[in-house]
């Protein structure tokens, strides 16, 4: 039999990929509908186009929170996913303590200096003197409740890492549910100003908050408020915001960049090109929430195979959301370029120079989207698997190129200009990555081995195991054959149903410590062999992987069996091959 058999794996990695992009997508959708419910029930109550630009000058400090939310929750996040495919359940409640408590510290010092400063910063931001009042009651709101966004916004990360899409889905919904109501009624019923807009928003999340706290009801769950100890071998403050570090520079640039797109707006069309950018960042808001609802997904599910030292892993997960990402993308574009006026229907726009240069721009921003999801994944693959430097550089020259673009061609082409330098950027980020960081191709169109010695899989039953057992023989010797049944095989078998049908993958690779892992993956929701309680927790008091212990845990939404295999092999080697 064949030892290399990518397809059980790849379907294994297609379902869990569905996992991971639509509750969390959906959950996005409803998390970063605020901004856009915002603005139309300010353009549409009101009648005064100050106010909606008001939310398009304040929407640079909502990024500032986001770096926050991304350095603690994504780092945080793909830290628990490499945790959990190590099988080191302790160090994760550890990671995961500190990340929160620096989280929160950080957002309220934040919150408070931007409340004491809020005159300077407005103007820092852009406000006209049309502007100004309504900015003024929007930003200090938003201010105030700014750390339960940021926990709203990196409990989305942290919880998809920890196997627990559907709750950070539902405290998704939840709080735009709570900031649509409070937005209607408020303005409408009660006819109340900008403010209530904004306390909508905050609201929002705090109820968000609420919800993600039933997840410390599981008793599975890495997430865990443990004492600030630092146990040797644990990753430093640094190391832990490390792989959410090219999300907040992309941020950090987002709002450089609204910035200047607000001053050459403004200084195109005044308050009337502040208004166009509000429209155009909340349909980009539309865009983006379809290509993070793939390309995030990235996150847990290349770090766990970064985790567990399956490189041939990564590139499959690469590869299937690539895939993903432009079906699902495709659809929005094409329409959006045909009809780009659908999306100004609902902001009940009258205005002529409004309606004259928004289609255009939707236009430019649609193509340029494709490009986007590409650098995105791209960016978001290489944060996973520990290369955040060269995401960084990336996404620093996009915006460079970007905001460059924008102000140097700002005279040639107008209202348009922010437009096509999102474009330019985009292309300049996707040169880069092709030509300097080559090796991102690889497994796009084709499987790798890699580390592999034996991939196969199918229906858990007898007659497969002694198949898998047989096959083993060609890479392990016949004791470490006969550890693997006694714990591994043996006490899954025997604790099994009959009438159950369990799909599964079983793997052999040699690791980067020259070790060898041996993983059998079930898709289950119940561990079958005992409770979640009793999994051993193998790093609590040195740091150290004791080996030859079949480790049981939860790996990307499944039942993971792994068993690493202390000394040297020398009986079968390695070739890295192509298939």
């Amino acid at each position: 039999m064949e030892m290399i058999q990518y397809k059980y794996e790849n379907r294994f990695i297609k379902h869990s990929s569905l996992k991971y992009i639509f509750p969390p997508m959906v959950g996005m959708i409803f998390a970063q509908i605020a901004p856009v419910v915002d603005g139309i029930c300010v353009s549409n109550s009101m009648g005064d186009e100050a106010a909606l630009a008001a939310i398009a000058t304040v929407g640079p400090i909502n990024y500032f929170f986001n770096i926050i939310a991304a350095l603690g929750g994504i780092g945080c996040g793909v830290m628990l996913s490499r945790c959990s495919g190590s099988g080191e359940k302790a160090k994760a409640g550890r990671i995961f303590t500190r990340s929160l408590l620096i989280m929160v510290v950080v957002s309220v010092v934040l919150s408070i200096l931007g409340i004491v400063f809020a005159d300077p910063l407005l103007w820092i931001l852009g406000a006209t003197r049309s502007n100004y009042p309504y900015a003024m009651k929007y930003m200090v709101v938003i201010l105030a409740g700014s750390v339960f966004q940021v926990l709203n916004f990196a409990g989305d990360y942290i919880l998809a890492n920890d196997n627990n899409q559907t709750l950070a889905m539902a405290g998704d919904i939840t709080g735009a549910i709570v900031n649509i109501i409070i937005d209607f009624v408020g303005v409408y019923v009660f006819h109340q100003g900008i403010e209530i807009v904004a306390f909508g928003t905050v609201f929002g999340s705090f109820c968000c908050c609420l919800v993600y706290l039933l997840h410390f009801r599981r008793p599975d769950r890495l997430c865990r408020i443990v004492s600030l100890k630092k146990v040797p071998g644990d990753p430093s403050i640094l190391e832990i915001f490390k792989p959410g570090m090219a999300e907040a520079v992309m941020y950090s640039m987002f709002a450089v960049q609204l910035v200047v797109q607000n001053f050459v707006l403004c200084g195109n069309a005044g308050t009337m090109g502040i208004s166009n950018s509000t429209v155009i960042e909340n349909i980009q808001l539309v865009i983006t929430i379809i290509i993070a609802g793939t390309t995030d997904a990235i996150f847990p599910m290349a770090a766990a195979y970064d985790g567990e030292q399956n490189r041939s892993g990564m590139l499959m997960v690469k590869r299937t959301l690539m895939r993903y990402a432009f079906f699902m993308l495709m659809p929005m574009v094409v329409i959006l370029m045909a009809f780009p006026n659908l999306a100004i229907i609902p902001y009940g726009i009258d205005e002529p120079i409004m309606l004259q240069t928004l289609p255009n721009a939707i236009r430019i921003v649609s193509a340029g989207s494709v490009i986007t999801l590409i650098y995105t994944l791209l960016v978001d693959y290489l944060s996973a698997i520990e290369e955040e430097y060269k995401a960084t550089l990336a996404l620093i020259i996009q915006s460079t190129v970007q905001i460059v673009f924008t102000l140097v061609f700002n005279s040639h082409l107008g209202m348009d200009a922010p437009w096509y330098g999102i474009l330019a950027g985009g292309v300049a980020a996707l040169i880069y990555l092709s030509f300097f960081c080559n090796h991102l191709a690889e497994g796009t169109f084709k499987y790798h081995q890699k580390n592999l010695l034996l991939l196969t899989g199918g229906i858990l039953e007898s007659k497969r195991i002694e198949e898998w057992k047989g096959m083993s023989g060609e890479v392990l010797t016949p004791d470490e054959v006969g550890m693997v049944e006694d714990k591994m095989f043996s006490p899954l078998m025997s604790s099994l149903p009959e009438d159950v049908i369990i799909q599964s993958t079983f793997t052999i690779l040699r690791r980067d410590d020259d070790m060898r892992a041996v993983i059998l993956r079930y898709r289950s929701k119940e561990d079958y062999i005992g409770t979640n309680d009793d999994i051993a927790e193998v790093d609590e008091d040195d740091g150290e992987f004791v080996p030859d212990v079949c480790i049981r845990s939860v790996f990307l939404g499944a039942r993971r069996l792994m068993i690493v295999i202390s000394g040297n092999n020398e009986k079968k080697g390695i070739v890295e091959n192509e298939g």
